[in-house]
């Protein structure tokens, strides 16, 4: 779901004094990705009530104020309306499949302004192929260590799940789905998933999308693959 998330920077603040109905309304779009090495980083999006808030947004000259929060989707896109000015965007402690490293990028913004926000993912998922056949669903997929380097000469030693959702409508994850299907082992390296999407939890619905998530041992959130496929 990509919301344009529309934020009084904190820069009205300076404007004390005036009446509410006097401020102009930010003019400025920030849209960006999360990402790592260049590819978007998919992340839980239903279950909080709203898009992810994973990040923060500051302004240097308001540190009393409070942090903008950043929702971002599915796809691992966010967007805000801003005024111009100088802005730094940190990750929250704990809100993703990534390492709290702090994090940080420092930014202006002098009308629409699009940016990257890297991470370094636990694990990541990729080379995905979903294939259909014969009311069957085959995944093939690659999961990579992201932030591990060999664990006890284990790369794959920290990896608690890796699963495929399958929901009735686009918005897929470890909270809203018709049925998961877990991995034959957790193990970095190529494998695939196949589910029979014309089995009795699945036939009545007329669309189905599919979706692959990794977790990581002591943390909470999944990595996913980017936004959801539809298979049906």
């Amino acid at each position: 779901m990509k919301k344009t998330i529309c934020i009084l920077a904190f820069g009205a603040i300076a404007l004390a004094g005036c009446d509410y109905d006097n401020y102009e309304a930010p003019q400025s779009q920030l849209t960006g990705r999360i990402v790592y090495e260049d590819e978007a980083v998919g992340l839980r999006q239903t279950g909080t009530g709203q898009d992810y808030n994973v990040l923060e947004l500051y302004q240097p000259g308001f540190e009393g104020t409070a942090p903008i929060p950043v929702y971002v989707d599915q796809d691992g896109r966010f967007s805000a309306m801003l005024f111009d000015g100088t802005y730094r965007l940190v990750a929250k402690n704990g809100s993703g499949p990534w390492v709290d490293s702090g994090t940080e990028l420092n930014f202006d913004v002098r009308g629409n302004t699009n940016i990257d926000f890297p991470v370094t993912p636990y694990y990541v998922i990729r080379d995905v192929q979903f294939n259909t056949g014969n009311d069957k669903l085959t995944v093939s997929f690659r999961i990579d260590r992201g932030a591990f380097t060999l664990i006890n000469g284990k790369p794959d030693a920290l990896i608690e799940s890796i699963a495929l959702y399958i929901n009735n409508t686009r918005f897929v994850d470890d909270a809203t789905y018709r049925k998961k299907i877990d991995a034959a082992s957790l193990t970095t390296g190529t494998q695939s998933i196949t589910v029979n999407l014309e089995d009795a939890e699945l036939q009545k619905y007329p669309v189905l999308y599919a979706r692959l998530g990794v977790g990581t041992q002591g943390v909470t959130p999944k990595i996913y693959t980017p936004g959801a496929e539809r298979v049906k």
